[in-house]
């Protein structure tokens, strides 16, 4: 057979096989023998064919396959079927390639030509990052699959370009840092966001991109310990040490009796201030991170989490310092804490419930010597019991409890199963 009546057959084979569906799902399996093979052999299992189906297959193959529930087809039987059809002449081979319009390929040939294009893509887009901070991090992602890896690694066969596009916005940000610029400088999250991508959101919460931010700025900031912290806090406080605000307008700290000093060595006019007219002060996270330290009337400071008893120590004692969690430990405390001198002993009282215990833990974690557990008595505690009931949810939280200045109390509620809020408390916090 010369070229062309080749080409004539092939054509009028393409035009049966193509008018019968059946066959696709015989080829592409097939296709996967060869690739696994690396020549054309094995079997095809067909199952949950129709009755068209069956009578398609039954013509070409010489067989009823009408009964039959999984119809089994060798390379074989399909070999001898083609030397005896119109289509002898052509091999099965040359069938599968041009019915697919692409050439068969074995399975290693398939892996290293998609390790080339992956390679390829990977390489071109470190190229393009001109920011070297950001082109070394994922550079180091790649080769030493680091955290991230598998992400960037699962987009990649998702959708390669939307990747490209993460990718590029990432590195941009990384590139954009305040923290490589000024470090008491510190942007809202939403605005970093905006001036990056255009989009404010797009760093939120539980976001690709903003999953990836968050793994460069870890791998920055390693030597930070999550000791102490829950999971948001230490992100909040990662964010935080790169010049991000995750959240400013909610996250400030009541005060009253500092003294703050500015970059500069001058004292801050505006905290100065409240002081002098004995006023407490709210400090929003960016005021307190433009601070270059922060001292007391004494070396002691007592820190309470209720703005009640807040109130009347201001009132009481003015020349004490005290700082109020007003019933969290928000990033904004940690970071006025941090900033005192490290001879200054922190006093500190909260509720008497699970989540308080668990504030009081973090705090004498990360602290250590330099906090102390104030009046954390558990005669105290069942002195002044509320009526509320712990739940079996809140009792639950005991048993994260684990720091031994805590234990006594901790046995009395499981004893008692109720609260012991700090406001009840005054009296004692006054002795």
């Amino acid at each position: 057979m010369d070229k062309t009546e080749t080409n004539d057959l092939l054509e009028e084979c393409m035009l049966y096989f193509k008018a019968r569906p059946v066959y696709k799902k015989l080829f592409l399996k097939m296709r996967d023998k060869y690739a696994g093979l690396g020549h054309f052999g094995g079997t095809a299992m067909l199952t949950s064919l129709s009755r068209e189906e069956k009578s398609q297959l039954g013509g070409f193959f010489q067989r009823d396959y009408t009964s039959n529930k999984t119809i089994t087809i060798s390379a074989d039987l399909m070999k001898k079927c083609l030397e005896s059809s119109k289509f002898a002449g052509l091999t099965w081979e040359l069938i599968l390639e041009t019915y697919f319009g692409e050439p068969l390929q074995v399975k290693k040939e398939i892996e290293l030509a998609e390790s080339k294009r992956r390679e390829d893509y990977f390489a071109e887009i470190l190229e393009s990052i001109s920011d070297e901070s950001g082109r070394e991090w994922l550079r180091s992602i790649l080769e030493e699959k680091k955290e991230g890896y598998l992400l960037i690694t699962q987009l990649y066969k998702e959708s390669p370009e939307e990747l490209r596009s993460i990718l590029t916005y990432v590195t941009t940000g990384i590139a954009k840092l305040k923290v490589f610029q000024d470090k008491k400088q510190k942007e809202l999250l939403a605005v970093f966001s905006a001036n990056v991508t255009g989009n404010p959101h797009y760093f939120d919460e539980g976001k690709t991109g903003e999953k990836l931010l968050f793994n460069y700025l870890g791998e920055r900031n390693f030597d930070l310990k999550q000791e102490g912290l829950s999971r948001a806090e230490y992100k909040n406080r990662i964010y935080y040490e790169a010049g991000i605000l995750k959240d400013e307008v909610s996250n400030d700290a009541l005060a009253y009796g500092i003294h703050g000093w500015k970059p500069d060595g001058g004292l801050h006019e505006g905290i100065e201030g409240f002081l002098e007219n004995r006023e407490p002060v709210k400090l929003t996270l960016q005021t307190i991170g433009r601070l270059e330290k922060v001292c007391g009337q004494s070396s002691q400071v007592y820190v309470v989490e209720n703005p009640a008893v807040f109130s009347v120590l201001i009132r009481e004692y003015p020349q004490r310092t005290v700082i109020c969690g007003n019933g969290q430990l928000r990033l904004a405390v940690l970071i006025l804490m941090d900033k005192f001198s490290c001879d200054t002993v922190f006093w500190y009282a909260g509720d008497f419930d699970p989540e308080g215990l668990l504030i009081a833990q973090k705090l004498k974690i990360r602290y250590g010597e330099r906090l102390k557990l104030w009046k954390y008595e558990a005669d105290l505690y069942e002195t002044y019991l509320s009526e509320v009931e712990l739940s079996d949810r809140r009792m639950k939280k005991l048993e994260q409890v684990s720091v031994q200045e805590l234990q006594e109390i901790r046995e009395a509620m499981y004893k008692k199963r109720r609260s012991a809020y700090q406001e009840s408390m005054m009296e004692a916090l006054r002795k």
